[in-house]
């Protein structure tokens, strides 16, 4: 049985989807967790997801927060922090945080899979590497840090299949309410 420990650096994620796909667009975290699924393919193998999150005071995270829990994340956050003329934004991203947990826990996983593209994991990766451990990569490759990728045991790519844009899931889902509508009154 393989033990698998994947951390979701949601805001590298946030941007990178932008960045790659474009400002409207958003990771649909249901397909991200079944992509991770597939990678478990071993029959009895575990899988223990932790997202990394920023909680902004301007933005109600609730429903994301609720979201990510229901589909059974783990969810580790903290708040968003200005300096004292509130020019600056401080603690903006999780990558001391994961490399800490990753290397405090390493005892509980075989396989670590990072899904960030970002270039600061370099000096998480390395370590891991030489503890024994799978490093297995997935990020949007337009924004995946090459040194990274060379360092991965594997590197797998996002694609069109987990990102959605709002407004169209919003527009489709209301064609599909109106053809339900029309579809009972034709049978009324």
């Amino acid at each position: 049985m393989k033990r698998y420990q994947v951390a979701v650096d949601v805001q590298n994620l946030w941007y990178s989807c932008r960045y790659s796909h474009g400002s409207n667009y958003r990771v649909d975290y249901k397909r991200l967790l079944d992509y991770v699924s597939d990678i478990a393919k071993e029959e009895g193998s575990s899988v223990n997801c932790t997202a990394y999150m920023i909680a902004s005071p301007n933005h109600d995270q609730t429903n994301f927060v609720n979201t990510l829990r229901t589909l059974g994340f783990n969810i580790k956050k903290r708040n968003l922090h200005y300096d004292p003329d509130r020019r600056h934004a401080q603690n903006t991203n999780w990558d001391v945080g994961i490399t800490a947990d990753a290397l405090f826990h390493n005892d509980s996983y075989d396989s670590f899979v990072l899904i960030s593209g970002d270039g600061d994991f370099i000096y998480l990766l390395d370590p891991l590497k030489d503890l024994g451990k799978e490093v297995v990569v997935v990020s949007f490759e337009k924004s995946l840090n090459k040194a990274v990728s060379q360092v991965a045991d594997q590197v797998l790519y996002l694609g069109d299949d987990v990102v959605y844009d709002p407004k169209e899931r919003y527009r489709h889902s209301q064609l599909k309410e109106s053809d339900r509508f029309l579809e009972d009154i034709v049978n009324s």
